[in-house]
């Protein structure tokens, strides 16, 4: 809402693109798959099922669109991804060999340094823990220009760092795609401000500039971090969240 609210008041005219035509029941996939993504169901079943009911529309309403034809759209679009799942494969082995070779233990043994000093409260090694496990993945997002990337590089590690700092897994998670995000729309060298420079003509750096979003999502990251807001309910040892 800040975002918007910025865009709003420092925006520059411009012409809306005209509207095009579409068909309420070609958008129906995708309403369902923000549904279910929202309902907390599986990934993978929520991918499943986007795949098949996409599928299952366009072979019901657009003419020519043909079983084959569904085939070979899944193909064309594995091929397209190929490149991340061998980037995504490569930095998790480089993530199990960090951990491997002690990696994670001098990480953990830094966060200790600074959470076991005397007079250090609770509050002070999560708070220690969330800035550690932040920094992590801004550092591996900026060097892999792939928020996630690097995600899958630091989840490992972020997840033995939460275990002993006492961050809770879900504000752990959220930090992960928080910062992640945030530098991957700051990185001059992402794929998204390059392609979004080029398509302005204008420089990548102008780009982030104005990318206000992001900015403000760090500045919102950085602030939850220090005052600890907002608290994830605690949970009992059957799972069941308590106030």
């Amino acid at each position: 809402l800040l975002a918007v609210a910025v865009f709003w008041l420092a925006g520059d005219a411009g012409r809306a693109a005209a509207p095009g035509g579409y068909r309420l029941v070609t958008v129906l996939p995708y309403i369902a798959i923000l549904a279910m993504a929202l309902s907390g169901m599986n990934v993978f079943a929520v991918l499943f099922a986007g795949i098949a009911l996409a599928g299952g529309v366009g072979m019901a309403v657009v003419d020519g669109y043909t079983p084959l034809r569904f085939a070979q759209d899944i193909y064309k679009g594995f091929t397209g991804m190929h490149e991340i799942l061998v980037l995504s494969m490569l930095m998790g082995g480089l993530g199990e060999l960090i951990r491997y070779q002690g990696g994670v233990a001098w990480l953990l043994a830094a966060v200790r340094r600074f959470t076991d000093r005397p007079g250090s409260s609770r509050g002070a090694a999560v708070r220690t823990g969330e800035a550690g496990i932040s920094g992590l993945v801004a550092v591996a997002d900026l060097c892999t220009a792939n928020n996630t990337v690097a995600i899958i590089l630091t989840g490992g590690m972020a997840r033995e760092i939460a275990a002993t700092s006492g961050v809770d897994p879900r504000r752990s998670a959220s930090l992960l795609d928080i910062f992640s995000c945030v530098v991957q729309g700051l990185a001059p060298h992402a794929a998204q401000v390059l392609l979004a420079g080029s398509i302005a003509g204008i420089s990548p750096v102008a780009v982030l500039s104005a990318n206000y979003y992001c900015l403000l999502l760090g500045a919102a990251g950085v602030l939850a971090i220090l005052v600890g807001l907002p608290r994830a309910p605690r949970t009992d040892v059957s799972g069941v969240e308590r106030a």
